[in-house]
């Protein structure tokens, strides 16, 4: 996390005010911006400590134990921070983005490893010493790279660009500004703007098919163009697995729906449904253009589905066993929970700070902005909870063919507003030609 948010803002960054006046002035940019290295390194260290702490705090450990990975993940986590400062300062980010796999990798392996030894199929005959003596081994290592890391962040200061620092703070600025309004949607929509201005550009290709298959075609197109995405829904896979060899197996079903949310698949829906002039451009009705954008996340979702089946057979302990035909139900069911999930999030409209405020202690704030948080989760809760509860896999398809039916149809607020303006100027237009009917056969008649 700490290298991935280092690559996305910088770590050192500096607000457009400060670009414009102190940037170009003959002073020591070495100087103005160690105060911002410093401050970064130390919220990582911070961060990773309240993270580190928490985590082995939950998995049972002692109060050494806990102490010692607090200090190696707040270490680990500075030195990272470090790390990606002192690539910012040559303008280097292959190293950043290959070590952000590498420890991504590392974590899905660590949940792999527990899902095995509470299955049964190996064990690791550890220690009972093993996690303090790693933890020390880990903040030794994160000591000595902090180190050297932090020295030379702080030399290449001066070398860092005015266009990177200012990209950093115009970032941080617009998505402190939707996380003020709430909408989590206009956040990630910053951050996509954000990773297409780094790429710059990318070859065009020519479509296939007519008609609704030429959208479906550019979906595929657009995930072979950007396949990261499949990488973290690759990862996913490992959720309701790890979830019911920690014990949890009545709440896979929520943890798997959860994980299985294809947010960042679905960007074509989100263009169409939040840009209406591009969908009446489409000589398509807009349920059918909602349903060609997320056929290809539909097919992944059937895939998810197949691979997660065997996690809810049950091995864990106090895992549920179940047959086959239920376990193949319930993983069907907690995909489409994830997907219809990911449509109701995607597809939301904005908050609407013109309509009118709702009057709290706390001030007035619009009708919509708390209930924005919770979008996509609604879906995924009410789709979840017969399985929760205990009942039959079937319910939850059935709540989920319901959800589908609402999520997929044309007929909007905004579109039954629209309509519904329409036929009252129809309406009125009809009255007004009774009207002057009438005052004609008046006339006739004198």
């Amino acid at each position: 996390m700490a290298l991935a948010a280092s690559r996305l803002f910088g770590p050192v960054l500096a607000s457009a005010a400060e670009g414009f006046w102190l940037l170009d002035a003959p002073i020591s940019r070495t100087k103005l911006l160690r105060s911002r290295l410093v401050g970064a390194v130390l919220a990582a260290f911070l961060g990773g400590a309240v993270v580190g702490a928490l985590i082995s705090a939950l998995t049972g450990s002692g109060l050494i134990e806990v102490l010692v990975w607090a200090g190696a993940t707040a270490l680990s986590a500075a030195a990272s921070v470090a790390f990606a400062a002192a690539q910012q300062g040559v303008e280097r980010h292959v190293l950043t983005r290959v070590a952000a796999y590498v420890f991504g990798l590392l974590g899905l392996g660590a949940l792999l490893s527990v899902v095995g030894v509470a299955a049964g199929w190996f064990n690791l005959s550890l220690s009972d010493n093993v996690g303090i003596e790693l933890g020390v081994i880990m903040m030794v290592a994160s000591a000595l790279v902090l180190l050297v890391s932090a020295v030379l962040a702080a030399r290449r200061l001066s070398q860092i660009r005015r266009a990177r620092l200012l990209s950093g703070g115009a970032l941080v600025s617009g998505i402190s500004g939707a996380f003020f309004a709430l909408d989590i949607g206009l956040a990630r929509d910053i951050v996509v703007e954000r990773r297409a201005i780094e790429r710059g550009h990318v070859h065009p290709k020519r479509g296939k098919g007519l008609g609704l298959e030429a959208l479906i075609w550019r979906e595929w197109q657009r995930l072979w163009r950007f396949p990261q995405p499949l990488l973290v829904l690759a990862g996913t896979i490992v959720v309701p697995y790890a979830a019911d060899a920690l014990g949890m197996s009545t709440l896979t079903p929520v943890f798997a729906a959860l994980a299985g949310a294809m947010i960042p698949l679905l960007g074509g829906l989100r263009v169409l449904t939040r840009t209406g002039g591009l969908a009446r451009c489409l000589p398509f009705s807009l349920a059918r253009i909602k349903l060609a954008s997320i056929a290809v996340p539909a097919i992944l979702a059937g895939a998810w589905a197949a691979l997660t089946s065997a996690a809810y057979l049950g091995f864990g302990d106090g895992a549920v066993d179940r047959t086959v035909p239920e376990a193949a139900l319930m993983a069907t069911a907690a995909a489409a929970g994830g997907l219809l999930a990911a449509v109701r999030w995607t597809q939301a409209k904005g908050v609407d700070f013109g309509a009118p405020m709702v009057a709290s202690q706390a001030g007035a704030f619009p009708p919509g902005l708390v209930t924005n948080l919770f979008r996509g989760f609604d879906v995924c809760l009410l789709t979840t909870a017969p399985m929760l509860l205990g009942f039959s896999p079937f319910w939850s398809l059935a709540i989920a063919g319901i959800a589908a039916m609402i999520l997929l149809n044309s007929m909007d607020a905004e579109t039954l507003r629209a309509r519904q303006a329409e036929q009252q100027k129809q309406l009125e237009a009809q009255k007004k030609q009774r009207a002057e009917a009438a005052t004609a056969a008046k006339q006739r008649k004198r």
